[in-house]
């Protein structure tokens, strides 16, 4: 054979160990499975935070054709193994605890490296060469909306009948939806009080009452289970038991007509991992809402004197934020006001109204839309402007 009819073998520069190559004669290409390797760090604790970073890594994952996702975490939250089991675009997961870091050098793949991982699954799982690596800081996901259609979360299969049972133990209808409702009480593992983001077991007993009497649902409360109890109702379902963990709640969720989120707190990004609409009330920042029909209701922002800072003004100056008002311009009497009880119940209306082709339990979103584009770049674009609603009407008074 001629130099000139050697075959082009210059894809072999992309070649990594315990890779498949095969070489067709007839074509004579060079054919290899190799996959973009994506290894994320999701080091977050908080429930919410380590949602959104891990469907910020999915999201990531499904912008390329032949993509592989690589978690790495620690297992130090009781709910961060089921966060990880609906996240189905994780191919390989390495758990670290105690004190012992993930070493640097473990990414040398060169001759004779000075240190090695202890196992070969390390580098069969390619975890050794990956092309992108996401660090926190990286996985932004105030810019989640920029990335394109977003990634979902998946109940796995096996788990799927038995959670479905349970919902109908505990006293869900098939035949009516439902819609998951969630507030933060103050008390969850001894957290430090929230006063803009804590909320009282009997401040959320209203809208329950209206969207079961007036909008003909049912309501499913998820929580930790040390939240107050809700005496029982005609069609009020608490998960907030011991018995009833993350998974439940998930599944919960994926199956719900919308999430009517009544104070921040971190089990809403369930919403935007099964593409389950979201109501968020007493909203104190712009994150957490990332598709339409979803939108924020914002807490009050008021001055001295009482007077309400107008929405378009606390926009344009980024006053919706705890530390701009903590930080900044609490020092000046302005502070924030939560939702009257009447906001609560126009904020279920609407969101009701925005689903109402979901009369009955919701089918899981199973397939992400939109054609990969194979490329992921930094620094990200902003995200279109979340909706914030406001019902004028139903405010409190202000001077």
């Amino acid at each position: 054979m001629l130099p000139e009819d050697l075959p082009d073998l210059g894809a072999m520069r992309y070649a990594r160990n315990y890779q498949h190559i095969e070489y067709n004669p007839h074509t004579h290409m060079l054919l290899t499975d190799r996959p973009f390797v994506i290894f994320a760090l999701l080091l977050d604790r908080t429930l919410g935070d380590f949602i959104f970073r891990n469907l910020f890594a999915a999201t990531v994952k499904r912008r390329f054709r032949n993509a592989r996702l690589i978690a790495y975490y620690r297992p130090d939250r009781p709910y961060k193994e089921a966060v990880v089991k609906l996240n189905p675009h994780i191919a390989t997961t390495w758990r670290l605890s105690g004190s012992t870091p993930l070493p640097m050098d473990y990414f040398d793949v060169m001759g004779s490296p000075p240190i090695q991982a202890g196992t070969k699954r390390w580098y069969e799982t390619q975890s050794a060469e990956p092309d992108l690596v996401l660090t926190p800081s990286m996985m932004n996901f105030e810019f989640l909306g920029s990335l394109g259609p977003i990634a979902r979360f998946k109940v796995p299969n096996s788990l799927v009948d038995p959670l479905h049972a349970r919902l109908i133990e505990v006293g869900l209808r098939e035949d009516q939806w439902f819609c998951v409702l969630h507030y933060r009480e103050r008390g969850y593992q001894d957290e430090r009080a929230r006063p803009n983001r804590d909320m009282r077991t009997p401040d959320a007993i209203d809208v329950i009452k209206y969207v079961t009497r007036e909008l003909g649902g049912q309501v499913v409360r998820i929580g930790h289970p040390s939240m107050e109890r809700i005496a029982p109702m005609p069609g009020f379902v608490d998960l907030t038991g011991a018995q009833d963990d993350l998974m439940t709640h998930a599944y919960a969720v994926s199956r719900a007509r919308f999430f009517l989120e009544l104070s921040p707190s971190g089990p809403m990004a369930l919403a935007g991992a099964f593409g389950v609409p979201l109501a968020r009330c007493n909203a104190v920042s712009l994150l957490g809402p990332l598709e339409a029909p979803s939108f924020s209701l914002m807490q009050h922002l008021v001055g001295p004197g009482g007077t309400r800072v107008p929405k378009a003004i606390a926009i344009a100056k980024g006053l919706y934020s705890e530390l701009a008002v903590k930080d900044v311009i609490e020092r000046y009497g302005y502070r924030f006001e939560r939702n009257s009880d009447a906001e609560l119940r126009a904020a279920a209306r609407d969101i009701a109204e925005r689903t109402r082709d979901c009369q009955t339990w919701r089918e899981p979103s199973l397939v992400d839309a939109g054609a990969p584009v194979d490329a992921f770049s930094l620094p990200l674009e902003r995200p279109p402007e979340i909706e914030i609603v406001e019902y004028p009407d139903a405010m409190p008074k202000f001077d």
